[in-house]
């Protein structure tokens, strides 16, 4: 199995400019987890009250392998 560095992005507008925020993860799993979780509501709802209705979070996958589990191979005989 393949990992790769996964980001949760708040993106919002800020005086007609779009600007991302971004907390890295290694494992999507990990940025997922934290969205269920809601650890990024508070500072969503920050950005939400000041800038209004254009934010929005999410979890963007890179291309970037961050760890690869490979199987050991059975010892022979066995």
């Amino acid at each position: 199995m393949i990992y790769y560095y996964t980001a949760l992005v708040i993106s919002y507008a800020l005086n007609d400019h779009t600007t991302k925020a971004f907390v890295w993860f290694d494992r999507e799993r990990h940025c997922q987890e934290a969205m269920d979780k809601g650890l990024g509501d508070p500072i969503y709802e920050h950005l939400y009250e000041l800038y209004g209705t254009d934010i929005m979070m999410t979890c963007e996958v890179t291309d970037q392998v961050s760890f690869v589990l490979k199987p050991k191979l059975r010892p022979e005989g066995e």
